[in-house]
């Protein structure tokens, strides 16, 4: 039997699934950066993919104010640099927490972040210690 080669393609690997953080109501979280190879993954900006119980989606974007980065920088006693994965957990865990406080899409789809919580404070500090990841 005869192949004809122009048929035959080379598998590529399966790309994983990204992961989603779910919330306690329903709402589920991808970091853009997992799914778009063109998103940067370092900064004080970040993009989320966020789907409702109903399967509405919507692009979000949760971006850290000066104000907050230079506190988070202090905090950390210049552990924490702009390319340190702490700033797209930290906007993970404020996204999740406004989705799950207000039940709702944030309006204009963006979370601006202009104060440290007692839990980025923490983290901060601890950030690169080997208390936390990084």
């Amino acid at each position: 039997m005869a192949v004809n080669r122009k048929f035959l393609t080379v598998p590529s690997p399966a790309r994983p699934e990204p992961i989603q953080y779910l919330t306690e109501n329903g709402f589920r979280i991808i970091r853009r950066c997992d799914v778009g190879e063109s998103c940067p993954q370092g900064g004080t900006e970040h993009c989320f993919i966020v789907r409702d119980a109903d399967g509405y989606e919507l692009d979000i974007t949760v971006v850290f104010d000066h104000h907050a980065a230079a506190q988070v920088i202090e905090q950390s006693m210049r552990r924490i640099t702009f390319q340190s994965s702490f700033w797209i957990c930290a906007a993970e865990r404020h996204l999740a927490e406004y989705l799950w406080e207000n039940d709702d899409y944030p309006p204009d789809a963006l979370v601006m972040i202009t104060e440290l919580n007692i839990d980025d404070i923490d983290q901060a500090r601890r950030w690169g210690t080997g208390w936390s990841r990084d």
